[in-house]
């Protein structure tokens, strides 16, 4: 395979070893009792509804920044080694990045807080990093040309003849960890055999799922094979031209890993941030038609994963996700 970069995590375990030693000294943030930033890359509409019902309980504001996931965390790592913290609470999707900055005590311990006890063990990483929500990946289509007996109910339906060249897949590069856990947990269950023939049905690269989502909805194309429910929020105006399949073993998908920095400006307010994340509350704003709550069932409006989620080590995916890109013809 030619041009094809490394896949690593974004950031190294040494440089997270220099941040912590860098953050030793008290910070230049607000340290405001009535106010916390939250970094966090959950969607707008889902912060928003968070802020307004904390903030409606505590008398605490909410300001909260969102960008691309490794951008954000990119963002955090260099005000950390600064000493110049901003954040209060940090929501991104990075599993690497969370345990190796959990071994440079770079986040506060949580674990006893009631609301985090109570979350299951499956969707902690440590004591300080927990998951309050998971958006399982789904397959979008589109209404106007996908018939219902046609609507995947398997990943193996992707390989119907009728298919072939009407996939976009977003470009594992753009987001490698996110990618390449999917793609191992694809190779795990179906074997590598299934990258083959998916990459015969000739796919069409597209920079990420939004883009993906866009061209879908205008027409090009008949499947994106990695998509999400909050996905759907921005045409929900539009006569929803998508839609989205059930979530089908694996389940992989998109994990809101949560913490609270060790040199957060107002680590009171942060925790009472996560006290209500994982109230019923809080977990049912964080959640209802977008994500799988942790606490499942019990919570109004949560998704269900009609599949088993699978737990893919990150590293694992990371290593191997070269050959992956190569038997999915991706340079």
């Amino acid at each position: 395979m030619k041009n094809l970069k490394p896949l690593t995590g974004v950031f190294l375990t040494a440089a997270l070893t220099a941040a912590a030693l860098t953050a030793c000294s008290a910070g230049t943030g607000s340290s405001d009792p009535n106010k916390i930033t939250v970094y966090s890359t959950m969607i707008p509409a889902v912060q928003a509804r968070l802020a307004e019902a904390f903030q409606a309980e505590t008398g605490i504001a909410v300001e909260s920044v969102r960008i691309q996931s490794s951008q954000l965390t990119k963002r955090f790592d260099e005000e950390y080694k600064a000493n110049r913290p901003v954040a209060d609470v940090l929501t991104m999707n990075e599993e690497l990045y969370a345990l190796d900055a959990a071994k440079t005590d770079m986040f506060a311990d949580i674990a006893d807080l009631p609301g985090v006890a109570s979350i299951p063990s499956d969707w902690k990483l440590n004591d300080f990093t927990f998951i309050p929500s998971l958006a399982p990946n789904k397959v979008a289509y589109s209404k106007a040309k996908v018939p219902a007996e046609l609507v995947p109910t398997s990943w193996r339906d992707l390989l119907k003849p009728e298919f072939k060249g009407q996939i976009l897949n977003p470009d594992p590069r753009t987001n490698p960890e996110l990618s390449c856990k999917l793609l191992h947990g694809l190779v795990l269950q179906e074997g590598e055999s299934f990258l083959s023939d998916l990459a015969a049905q000739d796919l069409r690269i597209v920079s990420s799922s939004t883009p993906g989502m866009e061209d879908l909805a205008g027409g090009n194309g008949m499947l994106l094979d990695q998509s999400y429910d909050m996905n759907l929020l921005a045409y929900e105006d539009k006569g929803s031209p998508i839609g989205l399949s059930e979530a089908f073993d694996p389940v992989v998908g998109l994990e809101f890993f949560t913490q609270i920095p060790a040199n957060a400006p107002n680590a009171d307010g942060a925790r009472k941030w996560i006290e209500f994340l994982t109230s019923e509350k809080g977990q049912t704003l964080a959640n209802q038609g977008v994500g799988a709550s942790p606490l499942g069932a019990a919570i109004p409006g949560s998704l269900t994963m009609p599949g088993t989620r699978v737990s893919v080590d990150p590293q694992e995916a990371l290593d191997a996700c070269p050959r992956y890109l190569d038997l999915l013809g991706i340079e």
